[in-house]
């Protein structure tokens, strides 16, 4: 599942001025050197190493090592094979299927940027269909793991701790970089002939995403939230072109033993490739780092995270997975299928079209005009819905043979308020539960999401094993709130209406902006109901609309005062270290927006950490769960319930929770539209 991730600079900008223009200034000044040191580079083939000059054009690559590097049959495979996509599947689809036609989908606004650490949903999503990870979950299953871009992943003892294990990952060695399409750029733009070929996928991509993320000095939102996962690891190593080892930092356990992260082998899973004959140049082949023999160059380097930061490449996606990118437009972006993909039966249409909209209406209007295929309705959107399946349209359609089909489930995702703790409204948690007491969270299901959502207490999903259901709602009480609010010294001091305190000697009017998505009408109805519920206690709370744009920069800046989003959440195991730690807390662009920080809370999440007992890790989750509720960091108002519609053409698409007949032990309880079919 996906996880959701949105999310710049550690550097001062007048530091980064100046190292820029220094750069700058030097390059130019020793351009004649630097093409000497190139000719010297090539002459000296014999001794180059990984990622030297456009010598990456050759994409023959070092065969695999058959000795010591070689895989220990003795130790299992810790990926196993899906039997969904290699027996379920081909039996379903039968000997003579061939992919067909354009899904077309929507996808609310158009991106800024295709950056491969762009953290938004959609761009996240896109950036999974073309670039596949060590291993992947077995289909419709949480904690299991089968082969993606890794045949296989042997947990091996370490030589130093022979009671900690390291992992040693095992490419494939026939995946490739497709070669850059010229029609993507600006026709100004002029690319070096290298970037037009296939380029291997190996080792060394996957050491360069590691290290990109671990870059201080990358500051976009996808790779801030990765850092708090991948900072425990103590060493990645190349063995070959298709062999690397991730070595996890052990801790001291209760009983004096020596773990690495319970999450740690799916984390390792969880690794992509960062294609280096790309992000390692210029577009006209000259490397931002010349002279990168160091083999943590990419990790400290702050020249080029600045250029990686505004790549040139940074609108498209390059591609060696499933999907291939296929042109992004003012109007939507396009995919087609890989028909070289190591499984041919993870994508079973000719490609995807997602058309850019800026709103659920504008999606729901397309939808009923067939320019898109599939549609999740918000709430208010029901009785058009069933306007729409009276009308003579609608049934001239049905006699053609695009019947609507509904499927409805409860989404792995909650929307909330989050307070910003930096602010003087929102440092104490009693200003935070009354702000909670103030709103009328049934009035908001019932009344503005048609009871198309449901009541939570706190950040996991609401029918995970770690959500601890003996935790009561915060129920509706505006008197509570008041006396909360009249206990910390909030009192309306000049009869205005709104609460005032003496702060540092000066008298400041409880007066606060909460940011919200204005394109999205549900989200408006309820942002302006709360700011009545909150005028009830005397609290100011005006309304500031934004776009997606402009309310990632608002998120990522921490510069708000509230702010009224949702989250996906993760698949299991539950990790709470992205939204959590406290070591997110005042870092730009991480996903702790809000300044949380609670040492309980830091103590449990390292716990979880290195806890294996399933009920241990349960207990621990519940406690967690108790401590955030009574913090209130966040006003949690509901998680939504979901009603996806899609047209008689599209194929298998069900819930893998309730068809165990097909998928033995799964537990995922929404659908997955990536192995749709169109007939």
């Amino acid at each position: 599942m996906k996880g959701w991730t949105l999310f710049k600079t550690f550097f001062a900008v007048g530091l980064i001025t100046l190292l820029a223009m220094l750069y700058w200034s030097t390059s130019l000044i020793e351009d004649d050197l630097k093409s000497m040191r190139r000719e010297i580079k090539l002459l000296r083939s014999d001794l180059s190493r990984v990622g030297q000059k456009v010598q990456t054009r050759n994409t023959t690559t070092t065969p695999r090592i058959a000795s010591i590097h070689a895989t220990q049959e003795d130790l299992p495979n810790l990926l196993e094979e899906d039997p969904y996509f290699t027996e379920t599947l081909p039996t379903e689809l039968g000997e003579n299927f061939e992919p067909k036609g354009f899904l077309k989908q929507a996808s609310i606004g158009k991106p800024d940027t295709l950056h491969p650490f762009n953290g938004f949903r959609d761009v996240s999503n896109m950036y999974q269909m073309c670039v596949p990870r060590v291993g992947d979950l077995k289909f419709g299953t949480y904690e299991t793991h089968a082969p993606d871009m890794a045949l296989r992943l042997e947990a091996r003892p370490r030589e130093d701790l022979p009671n900690v294990q390291e992992y040693w990952v095992f490419l494939r060695d026939d995946v490739y970089w497709q070669p850059l399409d010229p029609a993507h750029f600006p026709a100004s733009m002029e690319l070096n002939p290298h970037f037009f070929e296939k380029h291997s996928v190996t080792a060394h991509d996957f050491k360069f995403f590691y290290d990109a993320v671990m870059n201080p000095y990358v500051s976009e939102a996808k790779a801030a939230s990765l850092k708090a996962y991948f900072h425990d690891i103590e060493e990645f190593r190349v063995v070959d072109d298709y062999t690397f080892v991730v070595r996890w930092k052990p801790h001291e356990t209760p009983e004096h033993e020596k773990q690495v992260k319970y999450t740690s082998l799916g984390l390792t899973g969880a690794l992509q490739p960062l294609p280096r004959f790309v992000y390692q140049y210029f577009a006209d082949g000259h490397k931002i780092i010349e002279d990168d023999d160091d083999l943590d160059a990419y990790r400290n380097n702050s020249i080029w995270a600045q250029n990686f930061s505004q790549h040139w490449a940074k609108n498209i996606i390059v591609s060696c997975g499933a999907y291939l990118f296929d042109g992004m437009s003012d109007e939507g972006i396009r995919f087609v299928r890989n028909p070289d993909h190591y499984s041919p039966h993870k994508v079973l249409v000719e490609g995807i079209q997602y058309r850019f909209k800026e709103s659920l209406d504008a999606v729901w209007q397309d939808f009923k005009t067939g320019k898109v295929d599939l549609c999740t309705l918000a709430p208010n959107q029901l009785l058009e819905l069933d306007t729409f399946l009276a009308s003579d349209e609608y049934k001239r359609q049905e006699a053609a043979g695009n019947r609507i089909h509904s499927i409805d489930y409860v989404d792995l995702s909650f929307y909330y308020l989050g307070w910003n703790e930096t602010k003087p409204f929102f440092s104490n948690p009693n200003l935070r539960k009354a702000m909670t007491l103030a709103i009328d969270r049934n009035r908001i299901i019932e009344q503005n999401l048609n009871d198309m959502a449901i009541n939570i207490t706190g950040p996991f999903f609401r029918y995970s094993p770690s959500y601890d259901d003996t935790i009561p709602v915060f129920a509706f009480n505006p008197d509570e709130a008041r006396d909360l609010l009249d206990a910390e010294g909030w009192v309306d001091m000049d009869g205005d209406g709104i609460r005032d305190k003496m702060i540092d000697g000066k008298k400041v009017a409880f007066r606060f902006k909460l940011y919200y998505y204005v394109k999205n009408l549900s989200t408006k109805v309820i942002a302006e109901y709360i700011t009545t519920a909150l005028h009830e206690i005397g609290v100011d709370c005006q309304l500031t609309g934004l776009d997606i744009a402009d309310l990632s920069r608002q998120f990522e800046d921490k510069s708000f005062d509230a702010i009224f989003m949702g989250w996906k959440l993760g698949t299991p195991p539950e990790d709470p270290r992205q939204l959590w730690h406290s070591s997110g807390a005042k870092e730009k662009g991480s996903s702790n927006a809000i300044g949380f920080a609670n040492p309980e809370i830091d103590h449990l999440i390292d716990s979880l950490n290195y806890e294996y007992d399933k009920n241990t890790r349960i207990a621990l989750y519940h406690q967690f769960h108790r401590i955030i509720h009574k913090e209130a960091p966040y006003t949690f108002l509901y998680t939504p319930k979901v009603r996806l519609l899609y047209r008689d053409y599209v194929q298998n698409i069900f819930i893998p929770r309730n068809r165990q007949d097909l998928i033995p032990g799964a537990d995922m309880p929404e659908p997955n539209t990536e192995v749709v079919w169109l007939k």
